[in-house]
Formats: C-alpha cells, structure tokens, sequence
C-alpha cells in the first residue's frame, strides 16, 4: 500500500516526534515553531491515520510513520536534493560529525592509564576545553543550517536550540552537553542529523 503524502505541516509534526520517539505536543511545538495548540489538532489528525499514538499526554510514532514521512520527504524536499551547495556541505558535515562524535566520547571518557574511564567531571579545565571544541562545531554548521532554512524555515530552529544549551552549559548547567533526557548538545545533534538524512533521502553512514 502506497502511503499517503501528508502536507507539510503533519509533516512537520510527526518528523518532530519520529526524532525523538516520544514527545508532548509542548516538546513538539518548540522543536517545530508551530504552536501547541495547532499541534495537538495535527497529533489528533495524525492518530486518526494511525501515524501516532497519543497516550499520558505524549505522542509516540507508529510503525507507519516512517513510511509516511519518506514518502512526503521524497515529495516536499526534491529541490533541497538537486542543490548542489547543498550537497557540498553535507559533504563537509560528515567530517564535521566524526569529531563531534569524537568529542562526546572525550567528554564521556578520559584516559587514565591508558584506559578508559567514565568521566567524573572533577577536572574543571579539561570539562572547558570539550565544551570550547563542541562551540567550535557547532559554529561549523551554520553554513549548512543556513542554507538548509532558505529551503525550509523550520531548520532556523535548530540554532536556537543549539544556542539554548551553550547558554545553559555556560551558566553551568553542564547536563546540558549529553544528557538524553534534556535539550542537549548531543540530542539536537542527533535530531538534526537524523532529519538531514530524512531530508535528503540518505541512509546514516556507519
């Protein structure tokens, strides 16, 4: 059965909840910009086609949601596909993505010994230095970012989220660097690259 393209805004919707699994229509509506109470009626449109199942006030993704959202990916994003700046910096992104995944397990684990151990985040100076390199990386996607939002608005999000964190790890919120219940660094990298490669209809390069 071929699936049916939703428009642009379920779209929106249920690729918000895809990403993260589950999510309330609170959580949706920040990551999304389309507000809560558009997204509840959406998440309802969206459970009438059994997209989603809404139970305890949040939203989980059905086994056809994924069919769904690269379908309509394939519809709405042939333009961003056939860009060839973009492609160039997703190109660059994959290098810029191995050492954001090298810093995170730096910021995980240290090195004592010649062994790996879980980071206990007593060494202040070492903790800084992560977070000025995970600055560094996150500043190397704007171009892409950018170039993302002149095809989709809703792209212009992510910086505002990632800059949501940086204040918070600045202010000393620290669990904002990796935890996976939060608005991290590491969860809005993880999103964005999940919807990038929903995006462009690429698998993840293991």
């Amino acid at each position: 059965m071929t699936p049916l393209v939703l428009d642009k805004t379920d779209y929106d919707v249920l690729n918000v909840v895809a990403l993260k699994k589950m999510a309330s229509p609170q959580v949706v509506a920040a990551a999304s910009g389309i507000g809560a109470e558009k997204v509840e009626a959406v998440l309802a449109g969206l459970a009438d086609q059994g997209l989603v199942v809404v139970a305890a006030g949040s939203a989980l993704p059905t086994d056809e949601a994924e069919p769904a959202l690269k379908a309509a990916a394939d519809e709405h994003y042939r333009v961003v596909r056939e860009d060839a700046g973009v492609g160039e910096l997703v190109d660059r992104f994959e290098t810029v993505n191995t050492q954001f995944l090298t810093t995170m397990s730096a910021w995980q684990q240290i090195d004592v010994g010649g062994r790996k151990v879980a980071n206990d985040h007593s060494d202040s100076e070492y903790d800084d230095k992560i977070i000025g390199r995970l600055d560094k990386l996150i500043a190397r996607l704007g171009p892409l970012l950018d170039a993302l939002a002149e095809h989709d608005p809703r792209f212009a999000r992510y910086p505002t989220r990632f800059a949501t964190a940086v204040d918070g790890i600045d202010q000393g919120r620290h669990e904002l660097v990796s935890s996976p219940t939060l608005d991290s660094v590491h969860n809005i990298w993880f999103e964005f690259h999940e919807d990038l490669l929903r995006t462009l209809g690429r698998e993840r390069k293991e």
